[in-house]
């Protein structure tokens, strides 16, 4: 019975690594109520290859080799070692592309860990927020510039000016939602997806993403490029018609990715090439025996968390909240129950206050976290619906401001990030990567200002 003992054997293995990534799995789930995104697109097609690819192979078991063990080991040992140092999602991939070889056939074309597969597997996990801190900031300043050199082939008067285009005299800043983060991921899933029906090795991959990566950021260049021209014309678009062009953009480079030529062609033959792992068997017990051991050790250990430590270090230096703001005394509410679990684990303190009409949200943290991030996207995953305004600058500083809307219920949201040395900054992608670079030192007040109560 050697398919039985090579299925028992296989399973055992994948129920093994799904332990230790347990809590991946929680965290994942807990986002799926969120904004459908590329991401569950991309586990989606990566859970159709994978069962096709058992498919082509007639359903046989196979017994995972020494090297998809040996992967395995070292993708577990990263995830747990590097959990309390990194956000979950940028330790996860470790854990998820480790665990790829255990879920597939090894094949003659693609070898034991398939690229595109590899690139699916990390794209699924929920991963926009910190692409929007890392990310966030560098693909705005590249819309901005090429927009700007769109806009001068025109023949317009167009002055840039850090992330702000002005036309005819006019500025229009380019926001943190023109920054193109999910026509990004929506354009790289495509490719990747090409790649597999094309089961491309290594570099032709990377080929079909980079064609991805500048067809996107081409479109969404274009995209910023209209929406700047009918702002600065006094025609300003709402939240769903910048959407729609978004979509048309996006529409465009998919279309670039999926027509040009660079696939080459697809091997027809239905037949994958199966790998059996012949060979050193006492390799292969040994490396499965390592494989075993991480997983228990890891199941079994559970390290402190750095991030403890820093919440010790803020709440001996914690200034106090604030007794007024706006001139407005400040009068602290209870938090609701995510709040409460949010605060857990932030360096820092978070405060919700009334002051007079206006509800406001206060963070005070000491480093650059990912734990910090913009009230739109608690809004978003709460059904409110979002319609992005000019910032606003003032005494008080800069200030990024939008209008959220829902069941009748409209509200206008204003957030800033303030330095200790009275820098400002409109919004918490900025902040962070200028933080994270060193740019800007701590501490810092993250504020939020609704004109109602606004729910996290």
């Amino acid at each position: 019975m050697p398919d039985v003992r090579a299925g028992v054997e296989r399973t055992l293995a994948v129920l093994a690594w799904s332990a230790v990534l347990l809590p991946l799995w929680t965290w994942w789930f807990a986002r799926t109520v969120e904004t459908l995104d590329a991401g569950m697109v991309a586990w989606g097609a990566l859970a159709w290859f994978l069962v096709d690819a058992w498919r082509r192979n007639g359903w046989r078991a196979v017994e995972p080799s020494a090297k998809a063990y040996l992967i395995a080991a070292s993708g577990l040992a990263a995830f747990c070692a590097l959990r309390p140092f990194l956000p979950i999602t940028l330790c996860g991939v470790f854990g998820i592309v480790g665990g790829l070889p255990l879920l597939l056939p090894r094949t003659h074309d693609q070898g034991e860990l398939p690229t595109p597969l590899a690139g699916l597997a990390v794209a699924g996990l929920p991963s926009l927020l910190i692409l929007d801190l890392f990310l966030g900031v560098p693909l705005r300043w590249v819309s901005t510039v090429a927009a700007t050199a769109l806009l001068r082939l025109t023949g317009l008067a167009v002055v840039r000016n850090g992330m702000e285009i002005a036309v005819g005299g006019v500025p229009v800043w380019v926001d943190a939602p023109c920054a193109g983060v999910k026509m990004l991921g929506t354009g790289v899933v495509l490719a990747l997806v090409l790649a597999q029906i094309g089961r491309l090795r290594f570099w032709r991959t990377v080929n079909v993403c980079t064609l991805a990566v500048v067809a996107v950021c081409a479109a969404n260049a274009a995209r910023v490029a209209v929406l700047t021209v009918l702002a600065a014309a006094g025609h300003p678009m709402e939240g769903w018609a910048h959407e729609v062009v978004g979509c048309l953009a996006l529409l465009l480079a998919l279309l670039i990715v999926a027509l040009v030529p660079c696939l080459g062609k697809a091997r027809k033959n239905d037949s994958i090439g199966l790998v059996t792992p012949a060979g050193n068997t006492k390799l292969r017990f040994t490396a499965m025996a390592v494989f075993v051991v991480v997983a228990v050790v890891c199941i079994g250990w559970h390290p402190s968390s750095v991030r403890e430590d820093d919440t010790a270090k803020g709440a001996e230096s914690f200034p106090g909240w604030p007794k007024t703001f706006g001139g407005e005394t400040l009068v602290e509410e209870s938090q609701n129950e995510l709040e409460q679990v949010f605060a857990k684990d932030f360096p820092g303190r978070i405060g919700r206050f009334r002051a007079g009409d206006r509800q406001v949200i206060l963070l005070w943290t000491t480093r650059a976290t990912h734990r910090v991030h913009g009230s739109v996207y608690c809004l978003r995953a709460a059904g409110w619906s979002i319609d992005p305004y000019p910032q606003e600058r003032g005494d008080d500083g800069v200030w990024s401001v939008f209008r959220a809307t829902r069941a009748g219920d409209s509200l206008v949201v204003r957030e800033q990030v303030r330095c200790a040395d009275g820098t400002t900054f409109p919004d918490v992608p900025t902040w962070f990567f200028h933080a994270i670079l060193g740019r800007s030192r701590g501490p810092w007040w993250i504020v939020t200002v609704a004109d109602a109560a606004m729910r996290l």
